[in-house]
């Protein structure tokens, strides 16, 4: 039996993180975010501690890089000396995802979770959480240490790498709306609404 499985793409600001570990409390499933980079350096066999440095300036690279394979590979089949760093760690993060949807109902927020699996056999609701830019300021306002222009920049700043990142791996555009079954905005209906919102909509997948 396929398994029910929820992506979350959102805009900077807009809480989707935070609101996808609130779905996943509601539904008594697991959410996947950060934590997924490092169950993917493992799988891989990549440690990180060792060459903290030159993970740092290596890991968004987007051309092959033997000096990345030859530093953190030590043998295992799972990362390929042909791939950049980025693509090792997507390609890791992706065979991860895959796995865990074959075992559990999850939530997975960014990683391109919505192009991972519109092809796997799951069902699915992708999930695209917006806002208004004034909503999205005033929340990293908030709950930071920045002041409404430093919020602001911050959030265009991360929009623009997050749509970096996903054109790259998918070619195609982060905020098409073909791309998703639920979009919702989390400033009209705060943090906990939306999350009972998104909840009500996996219930009826």
């Amino acid at each position: 039996m396929a398994h029910k499985i929820i992506t979350i793409n959102r805009l900077s600001g807009s809480g989707g993180g935070q609101i996808g570990e609130l779905v996943a409390e509601k539904l008594g499933i697991s959410c996947y975010d950060e934590q997924l980079q490092t169950m993917a350096l493992d799988f891989g066999d990549l440690d990180e501690s060792k060459h903290a440095e030159i993970f740092k300036k290596v890991q968004d690279e987007k051309k092959p890089n033997l000096a990345f394979y030859r530093t953190y590979d030590e043998g295992n089949a799972n990362v390929s000396p042909q791939m950049s760093a980025l693509d090792t760690i997507f390609d890791l993060e992706k065979k991860i995802m895959i796995q865990l949807s074959k075992e559990e109902d999850a939530v997975f927020v960014g990683r391109c979770g919505n192009w991972i699996f519109k092809t796997e056999d799951v069902k699915l609701l992708s999930v695209f959480v917006i806002g208004s830019m004034q909503d999205r300021i005033d929340r990293v306002v908030a709950n930071s240490d920045m002041d409404a222009a430093e919020a602001k920049r911050h959030i265009k700043k991360i929009d623009r790498i997050r749509d970096e990142y996903y054109y790259y791996i998918t070619k195609s555009d982060r905020d098409d709306i073909n791309s998703y079954g639920l979009i919702i905005n989390s400033g009209i209906y705060g943090e906990e609404k939306t999350a009972d919102l998104i909840a009500a909509a996996f219930e009826a997948l």
